[in-house]
């Protein structure tokens, strides 16, 4: 303290570090630091710059391998960027246009904000492709789409890399894949095939309904002969089939079986059977080959892969005409099954959809139209959602009061871990499609309550 004043009272300036030139050097310390993020590297231009702060040079985050692609950097610190809604502008010198546009680099601009860590940037070559020296130079950024972050290394490719484009081998990332087969756990080990008088389903249903049976499984009517995994020689069954005629095969003489006609009726079992176990808590809809949530409009809890969620599976709506008459109808959660054998084991390939009815039970005319156009919003994560709720929908029911295990029973959904995964939130920042249409999902109300995390659903 004392030399300073000794040192201003001898009419000597004391050195001092520039403000303006702290500030410049907090801009290209939060761009070397999101270089650095990217995988990729800044060579500052030094002393005796005359517009061109530094370069990058861009190089493959997955195998850290230089693409042999470089940018001309020129940094600007605007720190009133913070208080901008989506949108904002720069303005440049007509000078510092003119050099960047006559060089044979690609010339980038970074506008930042380094308290808040913001940076957004631009392709100088691209915005001012056809600038003259009186035109304006005023750049207009848009933050959703400009922003300088490690994710835009896609981008400042593109800016950088020859005309015919560059390949990138994916970023390795641990990733598990859902698929919709729900894996058949358990089947009944004996199929039973009697012999019968009955000429056609409904014959059969109508000896059945005298005697007040209700089949715990299904069963199917082939050449004179009834197919069940239910035991045909027990009471009730007596005046359908011939007691003498019944046998029994084990369930893998056609499960496993190689023979055309004895998959095409194990399968035709299967689809029977799956229907008689939901009756009491699905409708199915045979013109539409779907089972269907039914009742009033509610939500039900499920549990998905890392909490529980909840879905919508019974919505109202109403439709109002231009004459003020009122059409109510509703969107019931439905699915189409379709088994499936792949590796020696069963599946059922879950399909979700939807059944637009007027008031529960009649199906609504324009059900077409509304079907193509939730198929045509909904997202992703809808989907998924779906799939999962089906799943844990089909599960057994476990604990004390349990009842009786059904016929089939099902277990987990097929999942496969990749050890190269996919960048969701890339291919979402380059096509603004996915996000307008999953926003449009949430206004309909097809996502869950409480939505998972992204690779967690």
């Amino acid at each position: 303290m004392a030399r300073t004043k000794r040192a201003r009272q001898n009419g000597i300036k004391p050195k001092t570090l520039s403000a303006q030139g702290l500030v410049g050097q907090r801009g290209i310390n939060l761009i070397e630091r999101i270089l650095l993020e990217m995988g990729s590297r800044w060579d500052p231009s030094g002393a005796n710059e005359v517009g061109i702060d530094g370069h990058i040079e861009l190089f493959d985050p997955a195998t850290r391998v230089a693409l042999g692609l470089k940018l001309a950097v020129q940094s600007k610190v605007v720190s009133s960027i913070r208080h901008e809604a989506e949108e904002f502008s720069y303005s440049c010198s007509s000078s510092d246009l003119e050099y960047w546009l006559k060089g044979n680099i690609p010339v980038i601009l970074i506008v930042s904000d380094p308290e808040t860590s913001q940076a957004y940037w631009v392709w100088i070559q691209q915005v001012f492709k056809d600038w003259k020296p009186n035109h304006s130079a005023t750049v207009k950024f848009r933050k959703s789409r400009d922003q300088f972050d490690m994710n835009a290394l896609p981008a400042l490719i593109q800016a950088s890399a020859p005309a015919q484009g560059l390949y990138l081998a994916p970023k390795p990332k641990r990733e598990t894949l859902w698929t919709n087969l729900l894996h058949v756990d358990e089947l009944p080990p004996i199929i039973f095939i009697g012999g019968t008088a009955l000429k056609s389903a409904g014959e059969v249903w109508n000896v059945l309904n005298a005697r007040s049976i209700r089949p715990k499984s299904g069963w199917i009517l082939w050449e004179k002969k009834i197919i069940s995994f239910e035991d045909l020689s027990g009471d009730g069954w007596n005046e359908v089939c011939d007691p003498g005629t019944v046998e029994g095969f084990e369930t893998a003489e056609y499960s496993e079986s190689q023979d055309s006609e004895k998959r095409k009726l194990f399968v035709q079992l299967l689809n029977r059977t799956l229907r008689t176990q939901l009756y009491s808590r699905l409708h199915y809809w045979s013109d539409d080959d779907c089972f269907a949530m039914m009742g009033d409009e509610r939500k039900q809890s499920y549990q998905s892969v890392k909490r529980a969620s909840e879905l919508t599976v019974v919505s109202n709506f109403e439709t109002t005409s231009k004459d003020g008459r009122v059409f109510p109808w509703r969107r019931h959660l439905a699915f189409r099954g379709q088994f499936r054998s792949m590796e020696d084991a069963w599946y059922l390939e879950i399909t979700p959809t939807y059944r637009f009815t007027t008031d529960g039970e009649k199906r609504d005319r324009f059900h077409e139209e509304r079907l193509k156009k939730i198929k045509e919003i909904e997202g992703n994560r809808a989907v998924l959602s779906c799939v999962l709720f089906w799943a844990n929908f089909l599960q057994p029911e476990k604990g004390l009061f349990a009842e009786e295990p059904p016929p089939i029973q099902f277990g987990s959904l097929q999942k496969f871990e990749l050890e190269v995964g996919i960048e969701d939130s890339k291919w979402k920042r380059n096509d603004p499609q996915t996000a307008a249409r999953e926003e449009e999902s949430d206004a309909q109300g097809l996502l869950p309550m409480e939505l998972p995390e992204e690779n967690q659903i």
